[in-house]
């Protein structure tokens, strides 16, 4: 809705409507109307309507393209989904749910662990196992520290043996204060990353994801 319009595009109908709300002391929906008005337009649902057959025009004067995503952060956008369609995790801060844990989940068909953690700041990083078999975990069954407790990105175990058990790790942050968004942009701020041979490609197969409320990439802080 930022497209302009007659000169004009939303963000700036909205701000006049802001001053004039506060000026003449009326509801909002009547703040936009009247900053509508001014710049040109019957009411604020004209301008909505202009301004949604101006994005279908331009829409249809552009090429087609096909938006890329780096497959690893495609699978965060998934296992972050996953998380928010659970209610495990929320985009505003702490839930009453522990910020701290782990859940055995399907990720484009397959088994996989997706891995929530604290790191302060209302940041969580987010971290998948894709293709997991636990039951082939070399340290399923140990007792003592050196049984899998899930608490990291990686698993316990040996980073040689992670192709008995597992096709891909990769771990991100999830931004909540400044912003609602994953962390880097394409393969950038997506760490502790392993691929077995073989499901990258496969990886790469899979539908693109469309994040729930929250923005594919941003600013990182480190």
């Amino acid at each position: 809705m930022n497209n302009k319009v007659n000169g004009h595009t939303g963000d700036f109908i909205k701000r006049q409507a802001k001053k004039i709300k506060k000026q003449e002391n009326i509801s909002h929906v009547q703040a936009l109307d009247k900053a509508s008005i001014n710049a040109g337009f019957k009411n604020w649902k004209h301008f909505l309507n202009a301004s949604k057959n101006l994005e279908q025009d331009i829409s249809q004067t552009k090429p087609a393209t096909i938006q890329k995503v780096n497959p690893y952060r495609n699978l965060l956008i998934s296992a972050i989904n996953t998380l928010l369609d659970k209610r495990i995790i929320s985009l505003n801060g702490k839930s009453s749910d522990s910020e701290n844990g782990h859940i055995f989940v399907e990720l484009f068909g397959y088994p996989s662990v997706i891995l929530w953690q604290d790191i302060g700041f209302d940041e969580l990083r987010i971290s998948v196992w894709w293709k997991y078999n636990h039951e082939l975990h070399p340290q399923a069954n140990l007792t003592g520290n050196a049984r899998e407790n899930f608490n990291g990105s990686s698993p316990l175990a040996n980073r040689i043996h992670y192709k008995k058990f597992v096709g891909v790790i990769a771990s991100g942050w999830l931004e909540r204060s400044t912003g609602k968004y994953l962390q880097g942009k394409n393969r950038e701020a997506i760490f502790d990353v392993y691929t077995r041979k073989g499901e990258k490609d496969e990886l790469e197969k899979q539908s693109l994801q469309k994040p729930k409320a929250f923005g594919i990439e941003g600013k990182v802080y480190i």
